[in-house]
């Protein structure tokens, strides 16, 4: 199963499938949308419940035996986690801000991890029905509500025109900064703003060309976005320009990292006023 892409996505489909139908059945129901709050103050609801208890179940089901790391049940100790080679790793509904917003853009996240690095990923739009999954060794693909699933390929960057995509709620003085750096190094920037691992997938579909993350995010944010962009042809990277990983240390924390469509330009130059400031030593 897991070393069959095409089998893995109709199963990894029809899970998420399920999760969005689990979370869609709170949208359109405002009167259950009371919240809780996490210790990072982050919003939980009844959708982020009911998604996490369709997915956890159908993963034990579909590979029994194969750890799940859930965002809804982030308490497995490192002990544990450091001994895991391959496992799943979940954020059953990415954008929970967006979910309140009612403004479509939140997803559901089912990453697989092998050796710290995301080798297959789904993101899974509830509102739209649209999915994005794939992963470097087997290439990425966008499956619309009805109809043929479709290659996704990054663009090349039609420099110096740069589509720089950012957070709805995450815009900050960083990120201006990342603005004004691109621009001193004579790009045009379009910025846009988006919600979720949203943001990835417009990068592997080449409609965006750059998303810098300079605020906090956990690793099951990024995973299965992660997957898709790099089938795609491009690259998730922290600001030393290395490629994040997964599982490897106690914190599962990301440090500050970046999404690039096309890494054939001397992005390192023209970011090189920020490098220092937000690379890990």
């Amino acid at each position: 199963m897991l070393d069959q892409p095409n089998k893995l996505a109709r199963e990894l489909g029809r899970i998420c499938y399920r999760a969005g139908e689990a979370i869609m059945r709170v949208y359109v129901r405002p009167e259950l949308w009371e919240t809780t709050e996490k210790q990072d103050h982050s919003p939980v609801t009844a959708a982020d419940l009911a998604a996490h208890q369709v997915i956890v179940q159908s993963l034990n089901q579909l590979v029994p035996r194969l750890p799940v790391l859930s965002e809804e049940e982030a308490v497995i100790s490192w002990a544990t986690r450091r001994q895991w080679a391959r496992y799943w790793l979940v954020d059953p509904l990415d954008g929970t801000r967006e979910f309140l917003a009612r403004n479509g853009e939140f997803t559901v996240n089912i990453a697989l991890i092998e050796h710290g690095q995301p080798v297959f990923g789904m993101v899974h739009l509830p509102a739209s029905g649209q999915t994005y999954y794939g992963g470097k060794r087997f290439g990425s693909f966008i499956q619309p509500r009805d109809g043929e699933a479709r290659t996704l390929r990054t663009r090349s960057l039609n420099w110096p025109q740069l589509n720089l995509v950012g957070s709805h709620r995450h815009a900050t003085e960083s990120m201006q900064q990342v603005q004004d750096a691109l621009q001193q190094a004579g790009a045009v920037v379009n910025a846009h703003s988006m919600g979720s691992s949203l943001k990835f997938c417009r990068i592997a579909e080449g409609l965006m060309d750059f998303y810098p993350r300079l605020g906090p995010t956990s690793e099951w944010d990024t995973a299965a976005a992660q997957a898709v962009v790099e089938g795609a042809g491009g690259r998730v990277l922290d600001w030393s320009f290395r490629a994040l990983t997964y599982n490897q240390k106690p914190s599962l924390e990301n440090p500050p990292f970046m999404v690039i469509g096309d890494l054939n330009h001397p992005w390192q130059e023209w970011l090189a006023p920020l490098i220092s400031k937000n690379s890990r030593s």
